[in-house]
């Protein structure tokens, strides 16, 4: 039988509650056998578990040939264009850390067969106990927009050494509690990046990254019958930063306690200006003198740090 994504998605939650089940990973050479207890370890055979599971129900599916890039399972091996399915596994953890493509392939491949985006990724989150008991405790169905973000010096997160960008990397599409970069909107945000992306790799730069954009577009026309509306990546990479607006929230923050600092003290240098001139006795004019230039060093210190504050809230507000 042939079943599409959702449908699989469905079945693996809701007719054999996968959320409930329990496994091993085992080796056996000669006659030593053992319990797999590496965690990084199950990542890479929930794909094969997913196809003799396919197997076992008798779901209809064409593995790819092609191992670095998705899919890994064609659902509908008469017509490789649809029923794109990837298979993805991480550590639930820990953040996901497995890759999604290699930049350059993909940014080719998308390019050229505009079909490729609509993969369904079908992402397991497992856990093993210390005795290698394997549980899975999230299961997702996710478009590549719907798990990629931005990073700090790049409009989508990568893998990057030595200043060479390599594999395109998820972001944290499950939690509320997301505080760096937010996951992209839609499937025009995430082309947009991709397509500024091209520019800040050196050899896309120097190759496609010109005509990227206008090459895709035309694809997806063909493709869909219909245009893709990408926004220009400058006119949106602000409202997927979360970090600056969290550092321009605490300039402020710290901007308004310095201040109040300096005005507490600016409070007491008038108390003791005024008590120099209410003085009685020598004794208690010299102990508001000696109090007032106490006050009066503290007020000094005050006046810089409020100045150091206004000059880095002024710094985050121009952004």
């Amino acid at each position: 039988m042939r079943l599409s994504a959702q449908e699989i998605y469905d079945k693996l939650l809701n007719v054999d509650h996968i959320l409930e089940l329990e496994g091993q990973i085992k080796f056996f050479l000669g006659d030593v056998n053992i319990i797999v207890r590496q965690k990084d370890v199950v990542g890479n055979i929930m794909q094969e578990w997913l196809q003799g599971w396919l197997d076992a129900r008798g779901i209809e599916y064409a593995p790819s040939e092609n191992t670095q890039m998705p899919p890994d399972f064609f659902l509908n091996p008469d017509d490789r264009t649809k029923g794109l399915l990837e298979v993805k596994a991480f550590n639930r953890n820990g953040s996901p850390g497995f890759d999604i493509a290699d930049l350059r392939m993909y940014a080719s491949e998308i390019q050229e067969k505009p079909y490729m985006l609509d993969v369904d990724y079908l992402i397991f989150g497992y856990d093993m106990s210390d005795d290698g008991v394997v549980t899975i405790k999230d299961v997702w169905l996710k478009k590549v927009w719907q798990i990629t973000r931005r990073m700090e010096n790049y409009p989508i997160n990568l893998q990057v050494k030595e200043g060479v960008i390599h594999k395109i990397r998820p972001g944290v599409w499950y939690s509320e509690r997301v505080t760096d970069y937010a996951i992209f909107d839609c499937l025009e945000d995430f082309i947009s990046a991709i397509e500024e992306t091209t520019f800040k790799e050196p050899k896309l730069r120097s190759s496609v990254a010109s005509t990227w954009l206008a090459v895709f577009q035309r694809n997806y026309k063909a493709w869909y019958g219909e245009e893709l509306n990408v926004p220009r990546w400058n006119d949106i990479k602000d409202k997927y930063d979360l970090i600056t607006d969290k550092k321009r929230e605490k300039t402020r923050e710290r901007l308004e306690v310095v201040t109040a600092q300096k005005e507490k003290i600016e409070a007491r240098v008038l108390k003791y200006q005024q008590a120099i001139i209410e003085s009685k006795t020598d004794k208690q004019k010299e102990r508001a003198e000696q109090n007032l230039a106490k006050a009066m060093a503290s007020l000094e210190s005050a006046l810089k740090k409020v100045a150091d504050a206004q000059v880095q809230y002024d710094i985050w507000v121009n952004q």
